[in-house]
């Protein structure tokens, strides 16, 4: 690394990663989440962490947990102590991805929801590009409410 930082500074190249890790989570192909955390990690995540896992640059992350279902198996969302949450396992092309988060808010859920899946669906496209192109070809009449 130079003292310039560069965009790629802190990107680990597939040959730096050891992605039979423990700390290592297939996302789809080439996707993976990398966690800092140990083994003796726990559901509930410090919102510090939480926030390196928030897709959504707009959306607020003080109070949202996102953590891959796999990690939260023996920890059921009801137990959460948040008052909102959504758990999901999606299958694309014959590959599994899963998503766990809750907040205070039910909003903050709802937008981490639809950035995490809209980002499983195309690899080359902005998870914003993605729900509108879904929006548009489904039959829903969705229009921004009027202020």
């Amino acid at each position: 690394m130079t003292s310039d930082p560069t965009q790629d500074d802190g990107i680990l190249t597939p040959e730096e990663l050891q992605l039979e890790d423990d700390n290592v989570a297939k996302l789809s192909e080439n996707r993976y989440l990398v966690r800092s955390d140990g083994a003796g990690a726990t559901a509930e995540m410090p919102a510090a962490d939480a926030a390196a896992n928030i897709t959504d640059a707009d959306s607020s992350p003080a109070h949202l947990e996102s953590t891959p279902s796999d990690q939260s198996a023996d920890t059921s969302l009801a137990e959460a102590a948040d008052p909102h949450g959504v758990e999901i396992t999606l299958k694309t092309d014959g590959e599994l991805a899963h998503h766990r988060a809750t907040s205070h808010d039910v909003r903050e859920v709802f937008v981490e929801l639809l950035t995490w899946y809209a980002g499983q669906l195309d690899d080359d496209m902005s998870p914003s590009e993605a729900l509108q192109v879904m929006l548009a070809a489904s039959d829903l009449d969705v229009a921004p409410p009027s202020r």
